[in-house]
């Protein structure tokens, strides 16, 4: 190997320095407004899509097909859908009289398919809100549930009152249940 050589690290070798001056570089004046107009359009485009995509719960108007809020039981007709418009969500179905009440713990409500309790279907739902809706012959669209005591338990996303304060159902000796 070469000889090693020996650095004086305390004297140093004068090497011109060029003087160059400090000034502040120049900002682009055009881009933090770009930025600006590029959130506030992609804010306004989502607010857009979410507008025409996403639909309240509540009832579908039988003219036009659009949900519309459900806010009290005076405003049921028969035809009005309430719930999901999205119905390959819901592909289960049920029609009868809603009753208040579940089976042991299992479901809010349940609907009436006649006089026999086997062949009702307990239903609960965070879509619709059932309690106005009691008494009404309906037709429901949910996704089953596995029950420990209720034959058959839905969740209900969709809801449509094919008669308003209907007759509940009699048994054959003529009581009302």
């Amino acid at each position: 190997m070469d000889e090693l050589k020996q650095i004086n690290l305390v004297e140093s070798e004068t090497i011109p320095e060029e003087i160059i001056p400090m000034e502040p570089k120049q900002k682009n004046k055009l881009l933090l407004p770009l930025i600006l107009i590029g959130i506030l359009a992609g804010l306004a485009t989502g607010f857009f899509v979410a507008q025409k995509r996403l639909t309240p719960s509540g009832t579908t108007n039988t003219m036009t097909g659009t949900p519309q809020a459900l806010t009290s039981a005076t405003n049921v007709k028969v035809g009005d859908i309430f719930g999901s418009a999205d119905e390959k969500t819901f592909r289960d179905q049920a029609e009868g009289i809603l009753a208040s009440g579940g089976i042991e713990g299992e479901g809010s409500h349940h609907i009436e398919r006649g006089e026999n309790k086997s062949q009702w279907v307990y239903v609960t739902s965070s879509v619709v809100d059932l309690d106005l809706l009691v008494g009404d012959r309906v037709g429901v669209w949910g996704e089953t549930n596995q029950g420990k005591k209720a034959g058959w338990l839905m969740d209900v996303g969709r809801l449509k009152v094919l008669e308003l304060n209907a007759a509940p159902a009699v048994d054959a000796t003529g009581n009302q249940d």
